[in-house]
C-alpha cells in the first residue's frame, strides 16, 4: 500500500530551489571575485580561483547527496509508512517530554 500526499511539502521550499540558490550564491561569489581580482597579481587570482572552483564542485557534491537522501527517504517512507509515523510520533512525545521538564 502507498501513500500520495500531494502539497505536503510547500512549492517555495523545494530542493530544486534551494539548489539554485546555492548556485545563484556561487555566480555571485565568482562575479565579485572576477570584478575584486582585476586588480590583483596573478597568484592570488589563481588562489581565487581554485577556492571558486573547490565551492562549486562543493555545491555538485551537495546537490547529489540531498537528492539521494531524499530519493532514500521517500523510498523508506512508502515501504513503511505507518512504522515511519509511528516512530516520528514517538521521538516528537520524548522531545516534548524533554523540553517541558527543563522549564
Amino acid at each position: 500500500m502507498e501513500l500520495y500526499y500531494k502539497d505536503l511539502i510547500s512549492k517555495d521550499a523545494t530542493l530544486e530551489k534551494l539548489v539554485d540558490d546555492l548556485m545563484l550564491l556561487v555566480q555571485g561569489a565568482n562575479d565579485f571575485a572576477e570584478a575584486a581580482g582585476a586588480g590583483l597579481p596573478p597568484l592570488p587570482k589563481e588562489e581565487v580561483t581554485s577556492q571558486l572552483r573547490q565551492l562549486k564542485e562543493g555545491c555538485r557534491r551537495l546537490q547529489q547527496q540531498a537528492l539521494h537522501s531524499a530519493r532514500a527517504t521517500d523510498k523508506f517512507l512508502r515501504k513503511y509508512p505507518y512504522s515511519s509515523f509511528g516512530i516520528a510520533f514517538g521521538l516528537g512525545l520524548l522531545a516534548g517530554t524533554l523540553i517541558r521538564s527543563r522549564r
